[in-house]
């Protein structure tokens, strides 16, 4: 289970009229003796990271805690190694080495969630790694009676039962009541199911499956609590004669809410947008910590377990997939702690940024005093439109706008003309000393020995090709030139023509622009001209018949560079991708390795990402520098956020370090299609690059010089316009003469 985050908070501290209330249903009160309205209010909840003491590889199961003390499960191996699991105790502010759980160990399951029931017993579920007559294929439930060293199988038989395709039932959840009867999230039923003595008495329909484990139940000493179908509401239900007694809606649906039980109807909701303390009468639904102030807003993150402690506080154990370690969080009342900042820093991006977010997360930890304020035009994968940037370029020119700016897709060298972007060259050369800030990279957006944006995200565009072929795309002259003595070569692997014409263009570029932002008609004319002759020579139209290609899909790939992505690479053609991170290169490092040759760069150019400037007009320029320094802080450069590589050597390191971990290792992924020109079967498995051929990539980066910072006005037009001529609704040189008048009509504005 991973978070859906809509939106980076900013809102603050949701609270109920000074009320925060822990789990013994207790509340905290603003001292009442306080009379001057202009003295701030105290007390709220904050996060700890108690940095439990497990090795590499190893990922969290579970956690609970009993009579003052925090267990802490997790797991490692493999299929072939064998899994292990362990077992860490937290008590008076210590942790303690690792214990292994040799009964769990001895089960032989891949276990993946264990929880603590209401009965004072401990429950695992997972599915067995070797099958056989007495552990039968499927999930299973194991119980462990009062902290022994052995564990139970007390799967429900009916549990265990094939369906007509051969499958048995999908567990997501497991708990169990104060009478020790078994609660499951049966994913595959779409119900919430209890079980006493291993007969099924009660079912309810629950939150349909989206994980192999997620947060779907939740049982108190009188109630079950599940997580409604709709994924917006709680369902509660007596535990004594399974009665319904009653529905809480929450806020809009996430991706499953992470209940906790507290007591007397108090019960609490984690997701990425906060602690959230609820009556399961619906009376009253309060935030107690906001999710930008928390590990839950972060992206890429799952919760393994979420539950109360005994003493007004919390627990939350994360999985942090991006970074491949676990992170135990401790949330705890602090009375010195304001319940609002007094400031307010402002950041804005075109595009929803999960780097931002990361930022956000970790700077509103370091600075609690500051509310971040974050919005954007349109989500991760949507596209804006021209209405969104000149919005944005008039709150700009008056003076107004967010106090940093995220520049990507944004007039850049027309916002440094006109004065909007500060000079940050002094933070530039301190995060490079500094923050260890590839120094190549900081140099993005050099301007006259100024500098007005810094990148926190960076993408390599490579080429791979078996023979020179590669050549063909030195410039638009080359091209042209392969084309008149080849004229049936589609030099580049298969395609749809979208991603086609967009990485040709993006190659193109320097021969297509000129110094002032126009284009040379002439060029774009033959540029058209190329790219139908490919085209038809690739015949796009077959091949997007065969993938099913959809011409009213709108999703905007962030990406420039990618054609043949999926293409054996065979002589007389190249494959261009953008690597993105270090889950990005998969399929790209395995072809390219298989194939037995080097990956090139293209023009010496690397794309900038989440480019971050300063209004030169905030007021919180001081706090918008603080802002920077964390999108650049180890914690956010180790995330793995898919919006490009990382920007700094720390960061370059752990990856290099993580690429070698069985974690990384395990990640196989297997494909499967058939080639739709020759009919052929295509079957290839293919994993994480490990650290030697990881270096090769990294090693590329910091060689790179050249900026690649387009105008994405100008995509979108020329990206019109060829649909015209892909269509035959207008020829090359009447969709170069658009391009033109169109673009000359945008930069006089």
């Amino acid at each position: 289970m991973k978070w859906r985050k809509i939106l980076a908070a900013g809102m603050g501290l949701v609270m109920a009229a000074g009320l925060i209330s822990g789990c013994g249903g207790q509340t905290k009160e603003a001292d009442n003796n306080k009379k001057d309205s202009q003295e701030k209010a105290m007390g709220r909840y904050v996060e700890e990271d108690l940095k439990p003491p497990i090795q590499d590889g190893e990922t969290p199961v579970g956690a609970y805690e009993k009579d003052g003390t925090l267990w802490l499960y997790t797991s490692s191996g493999n299929a072939e190694t064998g899994m292990k699991y362990y077992f860490y105790q937290y008590q008076d502010g210590k942790w303690s080495e690792a214990q292994e759980e040799t009964g769990l160990t001895s089960a032989e399951m891949y276990v993946n969630h264990i929880e603590y029931g209401q009965d004072g017993n401990l429950y695992a579920m997972g599915t067995p790694t070797n099958t056989s007559e007495d552990v039968p294929y499927g999930w299973h439930v194991l119980k462990n009676n009062s902290d022994g060293d052995t564990w139970e199988d007390i799967t429900p038989e009916n549990l265990l039962k094939a369906d007509e395709s051969g499958y048995t039932a999908m567990l997501v959840d497991i708990d169990a009541l104060a009478d020790g009867s078994l609660c499951v999230g049966n994913g595959s039923s779409g119900q919430a199911e209890i079980y006493k003595d291993g007969e099924k008495v009660f079912s309810a329909d629950m939150e349909p499956m989206m994980s192999n484990y997620q947060n779907t139940i939740c049982a108190s000493q009188n109630r079950l609590a599940v997580t409604a179908k709709d994924g917006k509401s709680v369902d509660f239900y007596d535990t004594e004669d399974y009665s319904a007694v009653g529905n809480v809606p929450l806020e809009e649906k996430g991706e499953s809410y992470n209940i906790a039980a507290g007591s007397d109807g108090t019960w609490y909701s984690l997701t990425e947008k906060g602690l959230i303390r609820f009556q399961e009468t619906g009376d009253l639904i309060e935030t107690l910590l906001d999710g930008s102030y928390g590990k839950m807003g972060a992206s890429e993150v799952g919760v393994s377990s979420f539950f109360c402690g005994e003493e007004d506080d919390f627990y939350a154990l994360y999985n942090e997939y991006d970074k491949g370690r676990l992170y135990m969080a401790h949330y705890t009342y602090n009375k010195e702690m304001p319940v609002s900042a007094e400031n307010t820093l402002t950041v804005y991006s075109l595009k929803e940024n999960k780097t931002v977010e990361q930022a956000i997360s970790l700077f509103q930890t370091q600075n609690p005093d500051i509310r971040v304020d974050y919005s954007y035009a349109v989500g991760q994968y949507e596209k804006p439109n021209s209405d969104d940037i000149r919005s944005l370029n008039t709150e700009l020119l008056n003076g107004e706008g967010a106090d940093v700016l995220i520049l990507d897709r944004l007039p850049v060298d027309s916002y440094i003309e006109k004065g909007v972007l500060m000079d940050i060259s002094g933070l530039r050369d301190e995060l490079v000393k500094d923050s260890g800030m590839l120094e190549n990279i900081g140099k993005a957006l050099d301007r006259d020995g100024k500098v007005y944006g810094i990148p926190a995200r960076v993408g390599l565009p490579i080429m791979a090709a078996k023979d020179d072929s590669g050549k063909a795309l030195e410039s638009l002259e080359s091209l042209t030139s392969y084309l008149n003595e080849n004229p049936d070569a589609q030099v580049l692997g298969d395609s749809i023509h979208t991603p086609a014409a967009e990485s040709l263009l993006s190659i193109m570029y320097q021969d297509l622009v000129k110094e002032d932002g126009g284009i040379d008609e002439e060029k774009m004319t033959q540029f058209l001209d190329d790219c139908l002759k490919i085209f038809e020579n690739m015949d796009t139209k077959m091949l997007e018949e065969a993938y099913g290609y959809d011409p009213e899909e709108n999703e905007d790939k962030n990406v420039y560079f990618s054609a043949g992505y999926f293409s054996a690479l065979k002589d007389g053609r190249v494959s261009l991708y953008e690597l993105q991170g270090y889950s990005s290169m998969m399929y790209p490092a395995y072809s390219i390795k298989k194939a037995g040759i080097e990956p090139q760069t293209i023009h010496n150019c690397y794309v900038p990402y989440t480019i971050a400037g300063i209004n030169a007009s905030s007021k919180q320029q001081e706090a918008a520098e603080l802002f920077i320094k964390a999108l650049l802080a180890d914690d956010v450069q180790g995330s793995e956020t898919m919006d490009g590589y990382p920007v700094t050597e720390s960061a370059f390191k752990n990856m290099l370090a993580y690429a070698d971990t069985e974690a990384a290792q395990q990640d196989v992924v297997s494909s499967s299609f058939k080639d739709p020109k020759t009919g052929e079967e295509v079957m290839e498995e293919y994993g994480n690059a490990d650290s030697q051929t990881l270096q090769i990539y990294l090693d590329l980066i910091r060689t790179l010089d050249n900026p690649f910072i387009p105008n994405r006005t100008l995509y979108d037009t020329v990206m019109e316009e060829v649909e015209k001529c892909y269509e035959g609704t207008e020829t090359s040189a009447e969709a170069a003469k658009a391009i033109v008048q169109k673009m000359d009509t945008y930069l006089s504005e």
